[in-house]
């Protein structure tokens, strides 16, 4: 079951170009996330983002 959902999935992503990719990778890691024994982890579901979303974060000198 295992081998074929992952051939399933290769198959899939082959199709699309990058950006529908990349939201397809997104959703299932959101999915894998949820199932996860270490979903309580802080780094267990890294998610891409464009990057025009990201900003630098501003730290205040001490």
């Amino acid at each position: 079951m295992q081998q074929q959902l992952t051939q399933a999935l290769e198959a899939y992503l082959q199709k699309l170009d990058d950006e529908a990719r990349i939201e397809a990778i997104n959703a299932f890691r959101q999915v894998l996330h949820h199932y996860s024994p270490f979903r309580s982890q802080p780094v267990d579901c890294v998610l891409w983002v464009k990057q025009e979303l990201v900003a630098p974060q501003r730290l205040q000198p001490e």
